[in-house]
């Protein structure tokens, strides 16, 4: 099933395209596939996530995937352009964005303008989508996998939600489910983690931790922190610093001085406020999307 983009997609076309999905074209690896840049037509190019039947792991998640962004429509999701699923191959179609993923951002934003308004942009589009996928999305899904790698940016930092193939759909009257736990280690909340129940503030939580990556020099798990008790990540550095009255420590030099420091100081505390352990005081993306209209507000 493709849609149509103004360009006749085939399965030859995009095999063609990717030269039989050579590594030169790979843009990113995820949970289940690889993703891959493929030029269909003169300036007409898409972003194709590859995953082979033979894992058979992944075609859960694939169907998963396909199921909900058929059904879901909002600026900062990703857009499904199309799928082809055979007995021996699947594969998503995607609009492509140019800017990469977050993760790349992240790690090269010492080479870019990364200041306040980047900063507060991106972290109220990630909000939007998920805040959309938590309370105006019917039925209602949780994404369970939120992270940096499933970030996407356009051109001008526009950020858009990405990889659904972990998200659980949960029916009209449900407030969390009981799963096997999946996701990715370090932004997995820990109720969930110990228990298997998951909730919209699981997603929450992985929100919380971007952010923390986001404003700061460290990663969820940062190699540095090996040298703390165990179980020592990003909200436990961003509470010590806290704690010890350094805050403006966790910030890239870059965003400090450039300020505003009221506003990222208020930023910080949203971010650890969504990681707290304590599930019903973490708040809702509803509450998260209005602090951050908040925070911005002169």
């Amino acid at each position: 099933m493709f849609k149509n983009i103004g360009v006749d997609l085939t399965h030859e076309k995009i095999v063609r395209a990717t030269e039989n999905f050579s590594r030169r074209h790979c843009i990113g690896n995820g949970g289940f596939g690889s993703a891959y840049r493929a030029e269909v037509g003169p300036g007409n190019v898409v972003a194709v996530k590859r995953l082979t039947a033979e894992r058979q792991q992944g075609a859960p998640q694939f169907d998963a995937e396909v199921s909900i962004l058929g059904r879901v429509k909002h600026p900062n999701l990703i857009t499904l352009i199309g799928y082809y699923a055979s007995q021996t191959e699947m594969f998503l179609i995607y609009n492509y964005l140019p800017g990469g993923n977050l993760d790349r951002f992240i790690r090269n934003r010492a080479r870019r303008t990364f200041d306040w308004g980047v900063l507060h942009k991106i972290a109220t589009h990630v909000a939007s989508a998920i805040y959309y996928l938590h309370h105006q999305c019917n039925p209602r899904v949780l994404h369970r996998d939120i992270k940096p790698s499933n970030i996407l940016l356009d051109g001008d930092d526009n950020a858009y939600l990405s990889d659904f193939g972990l998200s659980k759909i949960l029916a009209v009257s449900e407030t969390h489910a009981t799963t096997r736990v999946a996701g990715t280690y370090g932004y997995i909340a820990p109720e969930y983690a110990l228990t298997g129940r998951v909730s919209n503030k699981a997603d929450v939580y992985s929100y919380g931790i971007v952010l923390l990556e986001l404003m700061s020099d460290k990663r969820a798990l940062d190699p540095s922190f090996y040298l703390h008790e165990d179980g020592f990540n990003v909200v436990s550095y961003a509470r010590m610093l806290m704690n010890q009255g350094r805050a403006e420590d966790l910030f890239t030099a870059c965003l400090w001085d450039m300020g505003p420091r009221d506003r990222l100081i208020k930023l910080l505390h949203l971010a650890v406020l969504c990681t707290v352990e304590s599930v019903s005081v973490r708040p809702t993306m509803r509450q998260v999307l209005q602090r951050l209209k908040q925070i911005q507000s002169p």
